[in-house]
């Protein structure tokens, strides 16, 4: 599966991939070409790695199909051992198709501690996230691998190949400026990226385990072993360690619904602010409804496994009080939320005052 294919690298690297036996699945954005692939997805926008990936699962692989690999349109197979051979070998070492298979002989940047190539089986895909795909679509680029990495271990379920060689044809390896569509697609969501791995790792990867098997994912592993790569990274890029004080201030706000017996709690805003409040969200005292926020992008799917719901469907939900989580967007949400103030709700700045309640109608 080769999600946002650029055109000039999918027409030289496509062919390799089918010669080593590989039915391959391509998902186009912007650009418009021709390809000589067993399916072809259309989209007038990229929606991310991981999303692309489990859309191009849902929506085209049979389901004879028992394993995928996720190979982007600069990685090339590994040239010694065919795709059936390969698929045998992962089904016998699983003992069935849940699992995640990494090949690690490339041996470029961090391939041994990421999921950047990924060889999955379907029932990872089918039953991971509460079944809504295999990968964690609250990144959009950057982030998800590691998050896979992460999971996969933690679930006992990982398998790193360090005999397998996936080449990867990075415009870094290669000596090459970064392609405009890597600019957009890449680095400008890298520190929300960033952000939403530092914050679901620190809440033990939410909603990432099976319904089925809620307890699947042993925790300890990520304590023992993990060495703070993506905070390393964010002190590194953007000059400070995660900051707590978004964290800090929500807690606060949490703690002042409990104490104020407001119970039902919904947070507006599902953005970088939120996401890197969410050691907050771990217990909180009170029940947390939704996160609302006006983003139709990001209505419909979940944050720290909380549903993201429109202003819209947020109105009917009976609430005690709103959390309004953000710092510079804070006196533009309180504007919005006028409705819910006009139907009794309280309304909470995290960096003003609370809005009392008005007579609920």
């Amino acid at each position: 599966m080769l999600p946002s294919a650029n055109a000039e690298k999918c027409r030289r690297n496509l062919p390799t991939w089918r010669d080593q036996g590989y039915r391959v699945a391509v998902l186009q954005d912007r650009e418009r070409f021709e390809v000589s692939a067993d399916a072809v997805l259309v989209r007038d926008r990229y929606p991310g790695w991981a999303s692309s990936i489990n859309t191009i699962f849902r929506e085209v692989v049979p389901a004879t199909c028992r394993v995928v690999v996720c190979g982007g349109d600069d990685m090339l197979p590994d040239p010694n051992k065919r795709a059936a051979e390969i698929a045998t070998e992962f089904l016998d070492h699983f003992g069935g198709d849940f699992g995640v298979m990494q090949p690690t002989g490339d041996g470029f940047e961090a391939t041994d501690t990421i999921c950047g190539s990924p060889w999955l089986g379907r029932s990872w895909m089918e039953r991971m996230y509460a079944g809504r795909g295999g990968l964690c679509t609250a990144y959009f680029q950057q982030y998800a691998d590691d998050e896979l990495y992460w999971v996969s271990r933690c679930a006992g379920r990982f398998w790193a190949r360090p005999d397998l060689t996936q080449y990867h044809q990075h415009f870094r390896r290669m000596g090459e400026p970064a392609p405009a569509y890597w600019v957009d697609s890449a680095a400008s969501h890298d520190e929300s990226d960033c952000l939403t791995f530092i914050a679901r790792s620190r809440t033990g990867f939410p909603g990432a385990a099976p319904s089925d098997q809620p307890d699947l994912l042993d925790l300890s592993v990520f304590a023992a072993e993990y060495t703070g790569r993506a905070e390393a990274w964010y002190r590194h890029r953007y000059g400070a360690a995660s900051d707590q004080e978004p964290a800090r201030r929500l807690g606060d706000a949490l703690s002042r619904c409990a104490q104020n017996g407001w119970r039902r709690v919904a947070i507006y805003g599902a953005g970088q602010h939120t996401a890197r409040a969410g050691q907050a969200l771990r217990s909180p005292r009170v029940e947390i409804v939704a996160i609302v926020d006006d983003d139709p992008a990001r209505v419909g799917g979940r944050l720290w496994n909380f549903p993201v719901v429109s202003r819209e469907q947020a109105i009917d939900l009976e609430l005690d009080a709103i959390i309004l989580s953000s710092d510079a967007m804070e006196p533009r949400l309180r504007t919005r939320a006028s409705g819910f103030e006009q139907r009794g709700v309280r309304i909470i700045g995290l960096y003003g005052a609370v809005t009392p309640a008005k007579v609920r109608a």
